[in-house]
């Protein structure tokens, strides 16, 4: 086994009931999610693997945005390793033990569930070294992190940041003033994203909108709340995107789950959920109604 033993404080972390399933400071779970909504990976392995257990880290792109993702463990033995527990220590993402008992086959690769806690935001901690750790039957691990899981982490602690920064920084909603232009299936929906600063008074921009099976959104316009500005009306449109089937308008799920990617200064584009008020939904659905006629039925 390769690596070094871990300190007796994560054992007893451990056994001190930091896997027993239960909700944090925040309100998410300390350490399990639920193996039905997020399964173990068995990765294409290339032959042979290097002498060891190694460890890295990796999210799936289904599970961008959440905090589900996974320890990658790479087993180059010719043995199975039963790992009972894997985790992340790193000062940007605290030490939290996710148990998963899976036995790992010999010479395979195999992405094991974990549950990322609440990132610590701190220049410190973003800079800390980051290392990969599982608990085994045959011996602890605890080792540098691969480089691509490294990279993995910091994207991904970078972007929870900036949200955080964003959601500080400023609020986001739809105008109340809706403007049709024609009529059908080419018929235009034009209205506004509100930004509010809250504050600070760096730039923030609307990098892109997104909208949902039904709905198509664009930006129109100035998408810029200037630095030192309190407010500032982005100018979006909405087209139907030509979905008027029956079964495209009975099936959608998430009819008016929109999306605004921001920026704060020189941050990368940051994805926020912006759903419309009930009654700017009924509106929306008015206006689906009539750029699809009979086509809807």
């Amino acid at each position: 086994m390769s690596g070094r033993s871990i300190p007796a404080l994560l054992v007893a972390l451990l056994l001190g009931g930091s896997t027993a399933c239960g909700a944090g400071p925040t309100g998410e779970p300390a350490t399990s999610v639920s193996p039905k909504a997020h399964r173990t990976i068995v990765v294409a392995t290339p032959d042979p693997l290097p002498r060891g257990v190694h460890l890295s880290f990796i999210q799936q792109r289904i599970d961008e945005g959440t905090r589900r993702s996974q320890v990658r463990v790479i087993n180059g033995n010719d043995r199975p390793v039963h790992v009972r527990s894997v985790g992340v220590d790193w000062a940007g993402y605290p030490l939290r033990l996710h148990r998963v008992d899976y036995d790992v086959p010999g010479q395979q690769i195999v992405d094991l569930r974990y549950f990322l806690p609440r990132a610590d935001c701190s220049v410190a901690a973003g800079r800390a070294p980051i290392h990969g750790v599982a608990l085994t039957r045959g011996g602890n691990v605890r080792q540098p992190m691969a480089a691509d899981g490294r990279r993995f982490l910091h994207r991904i602690w970078r972007t929870e940041c900036a949200a955080r920064r964003i959601a500080r920084t400023v609020s986001v909603r739809y105008g109340d003033t809706w403007t049709l232009e024609g009529s059908g299936p080419r018929s235009v929906l034009h209205g506004t994203l509100v930004l509010t600063r809250r504050r600070g008074d760096e730039p923030i921009a609307v990098a892109q909108v997104e909208g949902s099976v039904l709905f198509d959104l664009s930006t129109a316009g100035d998408t810029v709340l200037p630095r030192g500005a309190e407010r500032a009306a982005v100018p979006i449109d909405i087209g139907t995107g030509g979905r008027c089937d029956a079964h495209a308008r009975g099936q959608s799920t998430q009819t008016f789950l929109f999306r605004a990617f921001l920026t704060l200064g020189d941050t990368d584009p940051v994805g926020r959920l912006v759903v419309p008020t009930r009654r700017q939904q009924a509106r929306l659905l008015a206006f689906l109604d009539q750029a699809c006629g009979d086509n809807s039925q």
